[in-house]
């Protein structure tokens, strides 16, 4: 049915309809593009695509197990991701260049002490960068804004709130440093650096609002930091900071040359089995002979059992063993013997001793009266060699003497001794010596 067939109301209801019907499309249409600018919104959050990301860069020699898009790690955390990798031209000393970028807020771990470690990750050859933290240093990029100001105006600043440094600043000499970047400024520091004379200026920050973009670029060789700002459609220092490398050697390096090691290690290893093969058989061999030697000293172990028996008899076993019973009477009469023997020996030597101590007390007695004789009488000794004289005398004279010299003479071979002249003979009496 054509449409102006249809009754004025009828088609009044059809145009509310169609009204109705366009309405509902449209907000459906308006729910839906913004619930998908809401999910690329909520996805480009959670990709990070509204962070700001700073480059870095550093060489290894190998780009093994490394490729672009690789995450980078900072204690654990994935905080960036490498983003080209190419090789150096073949004079330079390095092999491979590295760039990567670190997001936001992970940039501020980095200073100017920080590496870039280059290792494994698992046994098929992948390698990851882990950037460290630093520690001791300065930040790489600097986020606050700056402005250089001459050192007699720094002063100014100083009322309106604190200031810092953004460079290193020396005195004369260059050599002692009197600030530090990111240090505070104070009139001590103006005081030092006034009256050392060596710089005219300083570029100082007085505002601690962030940018987004960062202001300046550490330079460790000019120590202090250098611009970072568009400049036309490239910016300077376009490849980011570097940040010193830290790489292990690859993994498939490592076991190529653990293969190599074993491989030539491997005829010694050869040698060193059939060593072991030949002390395992002499072992062998060994422990054979020991059971033929046990077997053989079986009896032996069983005779001493049973002499270890016999010991272990509380009835003195040990002497039944050594002395048998038909020699044990015997034994004790012997014993009896000679107790009886040396009691009788000990009685008669004791009598012994007595009577021979009562000999030398008379002995004593008879020598202690014999010298208070001579101490009493003091003429006794000289009577006595008198009488010996006359004795001598007497003698001599006999000897003399027609009658009895036969009987007086000595032997042919042993004749008397002469003495020498001028000397008295004893062999001769006092009177033979005076004619002399």
């Amino acid at each position: 049915m054509a449409l102006q067939d249809l009754t004025p109301q009828l088609r009044t209801r059809l145009n509310r309809l169609e009204r109705v019907v366009g309405v509902f499309v449209l907000f459906a249409t308006v729910v839906l593009l913004a619930g998908l600018a809401f999910y690329i919104y909520q996805r480009a959050v959670s990709k990070g695509w509204f962070l700001r990301k700073l480059p870095y860069f550093t060489f290894v020699r190998s780009a093994t197990g490394l490729k672009p898009g690789q995450p980078i790690r900072l204690m654990g955390l994935e905080v960036g991701e490498i983003t080209d990798i190419k090789p150096m031209p073949p004079g330079d000393p390095y092999n491979m260049y590295i760039a990567f970028t670190v997001t936001e807020p992970y940039d501020g771990y980095l200073w100017d002490d920080s590496r870039a470690r280059i290792g494994a990750v698992d046994f098929l050859g992948n390698r990851s960068i882990e950037v460290t933290k630093g520690t001791n240093g300065t930040p790489t990029y600097l986020l606050l804004p700056f402005k250089e100001v001459p050192v007699t105006e720094v002063e100014a600043f100083l009322t309106h709130g604190p200031v810092r440094f953004v460079d290193e600043v020396y005195d004369q000499t260059t050599t002692n440093r009197v600030a530090r970047p990111m240090e505070w400024v104070t009139p001590e520091h103006l005081r030092t650096i006034v009256g050392a004379g060596s710089v005219a200026s300083v570029r100082i920050i007085d505002t601690d609002v962030k940018s987004k973009l960062p202001t300046g670029l550490w330079d460790d060789r000019q120590g202090r930091y250098v611009p970072y700002v568009p400049k036309g459609r490239k910016r300077i220092n376009e490849k980011g900071y570097f940040l010193p490398p830290d790489e292990s050697q690859p993994l498939t390096e490592r076991l190529e040359s653990l293969v190599d090691l074993v491989q030539s290690s491997l005829p010694g290893i050869l040698g060193l089995t059939n060593q072991i093969h030949e002390v395992l058989t002499t072992a062998n061999s060994t422990a054979a002979h020991a059971d033929e030697l046990l077997a053989q000293t079986r009896p032996i172990l069983l005779n001493l059992n049973r002499i270890s028996e016999q010991l272990a008899n509380n009835r003195g076993a040990l002497g039944e063993w050594l002395i048998p019973t038909n020699l044990m009477p015997q034994l004790t009469q012997t014993l009896a013997s000679a107790n009886l023997i040396l009691t009788n020996s000990d009685a008669r030597l004791t009598g012994l001793a007595v009577g021979l101590d009562a000999t030398l007390e008379n002995l004593a007695q008879i020598t202690r009266s014999l010298r208070s004789q001579v101490t009493g009488n003091t003429n006794v000794l000289a009577e006595i060699s008198r009488l010996i004289l006359d004795t001598d005398d007497m003698v001599q004279g006999l000897k003399r003497h027609w009658l009895l010299r036969s009987a007086f003479k000595g032997s042919k071979t042993a004749a008397p001794p002469v003495a020498p002249p001028g000397r008295n003979n004893p062999l001769l009496s006092p009177k033979d010596n005076r004619r002399r």
